[in-house]
């Protein structure tokens, strides 16, 4: 399959995009990744626009939606002993993947965690291959691999850490374990203005098949080729447990404020983001492990608390980090496609 080609062009009526398979800008999107293109930006969703969502949105999708947490790498402790964090995404495409390696801080200290230097970690993959990782000399914490790389589907990939975490002269090993799921086929999105209490959005809506199994996914969202703050709290995911095998056939994903409602003051403490005729918004869209889709759900649902009025922060966060590390390492392809505000 031919994946050279590029289909950026803005739809005449600017409403809709055909994404013809394997069709993408996948150079314009390498070179987003190497910046940042697992950075999603903040949830656009307006506080008038709960109503609305819980109407159309299906209710996985929304529980997701509506909830926030801190940043991935920031998972904190309710006042015990410092655990190490792993963090890690690894791309489809041929560049010096990175993973974040931190100590926890206290849950209510309100620090950031503190990064971890001198570790020794490489990638080793089911096809015999191993890629070693250096830190980062103005970036404490950050380790690249020293040569480039590109996951695969299909491929598992084992990530060694050797580190003494915990200062008592001995080396301690935590590992993880990932295989990249094939990727999410894509047929077509459209974007529709949508007029809320007098209040002007636009919808984002999907059109794809769905396949057998059961599936998760990650949606994240680019505004004029603009990468946004670093938050987990702004990953949308979801599964497919509710939409199984059926045809996704403009099921809604995201709305979007009009640059007119600026002014509004529900709208300007939402974290709303405004938008204007014009405007490019990049949708990626992954499929992603169980695993890695656990964590992030428990992550967002620790920053809520298990109870708002009774609970503490939750204590069992899905990690696939060995002896006693938390976070998570993953591998997800990526589906772009661009859609233009009309």
């Amino acid at each position: 399959m031919d994946n050279s080609k590029s289909d950026n062009r803005r739809p005449k009526d600017g409403r809709s995009v055909k994404i013809p398979s394997g069709q993408h800008d996948t150079n314009r999107i390498r070179r987003l990744t190497a910046s940042g293109l697992h950075t999603p930006v903040p949830s656009p969703f307006p506080l008038s626009l709960v109503s609305l969502l819980i109407h159309y949105l299906p209710l996985p999708i929304l529980f997701t939606c509506l909830i926030s947490c801190t940043e991935p790498i920031e998972l904190n402790t309710n006042d015990s002993a410092p655990v190490i964090v792993i963090y890690g995404s690894l791309t489809e495409h041929e560049i010096r993947q990175t993973i974040r390696i931190s100590s926890s801080s206290p849950y209510f200290a309100g620090k950031s965690n503190r990064p971890v230097s001198g570790a020794i970690a490489e990638i080793r993959t089911s096809d015999g291959q191993t890629f070693e990782l250096e830190e980062l000399p103005k970036d404490p914490g950050t380790y690249q691999t020293v040569r480039p790389m590109a996951a695969v589907p299909g491929v598992t990939f084992r990530l060694s850490v050797e580190v003494d975490f915990d200062g008592d002269g001995r080396t301690e090993t935590h590992e993880a374990t990932t295989t990249m799921p094939p990727p999410f086929r894509l047929d077509s999105l459209t974007v529709e203005p949508v007029n809320l209490m007098g209040y002007k959005h636009y919808a984002i809506s999907l059109y794809a098949p769905e396949t057998p199994s059961e599936d998760f996914y990650m949606i994240r969202y680019i505004l004029n080729d603009t990468l946004m703050e670093y938050q987990l709290s702004n990953f949308t995911v979801f599964s497919d447990r509710a939409i199984n095998e059926r045809y996704l056939n403009g099921m809604p994903l995201m709305y979007f404020d009009d640059v007119s409602n600026r002014n509004d003051p529900v709208g300007e403490d939402s974290g709303a983001i405004f938008v204007r005729p014009g405007d490019k918004i990049t949708v990626c869209i992954s499929r992603i492990e169980k695993g890695f889709y656990e964590f992030i759900r428990q992550c967002q649902a620790e920053k809520r608390g298990e109870n708002p009025f009774f609970g503490g922060p939750a204590s069992n966060i899905t990690t696939n980090i060995t002896n006693g590390g938390v976070g998570y390492f993953s591998a997800y392809a990526t589906t772009p496609a661009d859609i233009y505000v009309p």
